[in-house]
């Protein structure tokens, strides 16, 4: 039969020491810093937003957003939905992805970029949980996944909905209209009459650079505030440096193959 164990005072008085000196010997953590209300949220690089590229599968066409030409693999899975078995790729191939088109604002706009981003993803998951089309409960639970990763349309209607000023909150507004504009004229008289009817507001200018010049007809139409012109600037990292304003830029699309970070 065992005995049973003593208990040793020795060994705890032991224990209790070392834990003191173990705690003596600490280094205290730093003080925390306290932010006052007017320190910026986020500090970004000069020059983020600038550039808004836009990736394509090309297969099932999935479309991913990112400011830089390097497609993270960890942001761009973030972006892509789960509708279904085997319809999320587990991680990115950078021979499956290419840049479709490449959004460029002024210098110094980084901040109406970041916001126009943020609308493009909000349109893009209306289209893929809000979807009012009948035709999808008519298909397969599979087909119906496929028929909801397919956004390459949708994307270039949002790009040009989005460009013109939809969405609340956007920045692509230098002077936003006021609550008045849209009234007949006639309403009113004299000086009271011109303030009911508003001014027209005024938006920000962009620059769209297509891999392919076809791929812009997926919208209706365009507003003015948008140029397109064909082909691709070089893809560096960094900072968005200025595109080129030449018509015609004979950067090839495949330069964009290597261009994935899996």
């Amino acid at each position: 039969m065992n005995a049973r164990p003593f208990f040793s005072v020795s060994r705890l008085a032991t224990g209790i020491s070392r834990i003191s000196i173990r705690r003596g010997h600490t280094k205290p953590p730093p003080p925390r810093r306290n932010k006052s209300k007017g320190d910026d949220k986020a500090a970004f690089d000069p020059g983020h937003g600038e550039q808004i590229w836009i990736f394509n599968h090309m297969q099932r066409n999935h479309v991913v957003y990112s400011h830089q030409p390097i497609l993270s693999n960890n942001k761009a899975m973030r972006q892509i939905p789960f509708n279904g078995k085997k319809l999320k790729p587990v991680s990115l191939r950078k021979d499956y992805w290419r840049p479709m088109a490449m959004v460029q604002f002024p210098s110094g706009l980084g901040v109406v970029g970041r916001s126009v981003f943020q609308k493009l993803r909000e349109f893009r998951k209306l289209h893929e949980l809000a979807w009012d089309n009948d035709e999808y409960l008519k298909l397969s639970k599979h087909d119906r996944g496929v028929a909801l990763n397919d956004q390459k349309a949708n994307t270039v209607a949002d790009m040009a909905t989005v460009l013109g000023g939809a969405g609340k909150g956007n920045k692509i507004w230098e002077a936003e209209p006021t609550a008045g504009q849209g009234r007949r004229e006639g309403e009113g008289e004299g000086e009271e009459s011109k303030q009911a009817q508003g001014t027209q507001g005024k938006l920000h200018s962009a620059t769209v650079f297509w891999a392919n010049a076809q791929d812009q007809g997926y919208a209706a139409s365009w507003p003015s505030n948008v140029t397109h012109q064909v082909g691709l600037p070089p893809q560096t990292r960094g900072s968005a440096a200025e595109a080129p304003q030449e018509d015609g830029v004979d950067e090839p699309v495949s330069q964009g193959t290597d261009a994935v970070v899996a």
